[in-house]
């Protein structure tokens, strides 16, 4: 320790925890390789102590929850069945919007739908209706209408307005 923090402290074995962890990761932006800035190094940190001491997965089974929560709350207001999805992490979840409007209205308002409307359509009417901003899910291998939705940072109640908002759009072009 004495050899690696010497060009920093005269005594390095009083410095601070947070102050090597920034002369560690100065050490690897003068190498010329990509590394993590100390904030998000002190974040691994806490997440690896708070895994340490919750020896019992407390919080990740309450984060488990919280998300498929929201996930039923966005397919319960959207009044379809809620997917069931093996090995669904529940980060994000794509709503394909013409399996939607299949299973609310049938095939042939899907294809008339679809024909008419695109995935960027929905994301701008779903902005200026409710002041919620979602991504388009194309860049998740969806070739056709579908839009991406996050189910790790919103409110239980924009969920509730995506899903009501989903099924508001299908019926004011039915």
């Amino acid at each position: 320790m004495n050899e690696r923090y010497r060009a920093i402290s005269t005594d390095p074995e009083t410095l601070p925890v947070i102050d090597r962890v920034v002369a560690d990761s100065r050490t690897v932006a003068l190498h010329h390789s990509a590394g993590l800035s100390t904030p998000q190094q002190l974040q691994m940190t806490l997440f690896a102590l708070s895994c340490l001491i919750d020896q019992k997965d407390h919080y990740k089974k309450e984060a488990k929850r919280l998300i498929h929560s929201r996930y039923e709350i966005l397919y319960r207001h959207m009044g379809v069945v809620i997917p069931e999805i093996e090995g669904l992490v529940g980060y994000y979840t794509i709503l394909d919007l013409e399996q939607l409007a299949d299973d609310l209205y049938g095939s042939t308002f899907s294809h008339w739908f679809v024909e008419r409307h695109g995935s960027q359509d929905f994301l701008f009417r779903l902005a200026n209706e409710t002041s919620i901003v979602l991504l388009p899910a194309k860049g998740f291998e969806v070739h056709h209408p579908a839009v991406r939705v996050s189910l790790a940072n919103l409110s239980l109640a924009s969920y509730a307005a995506i899903g009501r908002f989903t099924r508001q759009e299908f019926l004011s072009n039915d």
